[in-house]
């Protein structure tokens, strides 16, 4: 189910689905979702990395609320398929993330990042070849990618089972991972130069 919160009158409403997991769509009420997961918005309407069926909804916006399955198939339906609407297959997506015209999907269990046109419904393979891994450049591989986001014209993946950050520039397809200087596990670091608190730990 999607639920709605306003901050602004600290209100909670039921927006989409009964509870039911399946793959429903049509009015928001009677639709169903199995394990909605990512969310993102192209300011008219809200897609879905809908997990548990391996689809990518669309949940319009406004008075007379619809959700329409973009591409990907049903329960027991999963896989790494190039395709269009219904013929394409992810493998339990967890993320999404609408940018210029486009939905990029954290394709978690193929390892992927793969890019949807909400129009076409066309799916297609954008990163990775469907193999765990950590390289990096123009040939990644990812370990199970989880959630997307977009800023300053890069794509940040958080790639979960390499525990990191992945970097994409759009333009390039180049990929990187991101490093933070000075940082390091609790127990391992020393204090550097002008450190005021306690270290807690030596280096063996």
């Amino acid at each position: 189910m999607l639920w709605l919160y306003d901050p602004a009158s600290d209100e909670l409403r039921h927006v989409a689905g009964t509870g039911r997991e399946a793959r429903i769509d049509g009015p928001a009420l009677d639709s169903a979702f199995a394990q909605p997961s990512g969310l993102t918005t192209d300011g008219s309407a809200l897609y879905v990395a809908d997990s548990e069926i391996s689809s990518i909804r669309r949940v319009t916006l406004g008075d007379d609320v619809q959700v329409t399955t973009i591409a990907g198939g049903d329960l027991f339906q999963f896989g790494d398929v190039d395709g269009l609407g219904d013929l394409a297959r992810f493998q339990h997506p967890l993320g999404v993330a609408w940018h210029e015209g486009a939905l990029y999907v954290a394709d978690t269990y193929n390892h992927k990042i793969r890019k949807v046109d909400p129009e076409s419904r066309r799916a297609s393979s954008f990163l990775g070849d469907g193999k765990p891994g950590t390289d990096d450049d123009k040939q990644p591989r990812f370990y199970e990618p989880g959630g997307l986001s977009f800023a300053s014209g890069k794509l940040f993946i958080a790639d979960t089972n390499n525990h990191a950050i992945r970097v994409v520039d759009l333009a390039s397809k180049i990929v990187s991972t991101l490093t933070i200087g000075e940082l390091c596990p609790p127990g391992i670091c020393l204090p550097g130069p002008g450190f005021a608190g306690n270290a807690g730990a030596e280096a063996s």
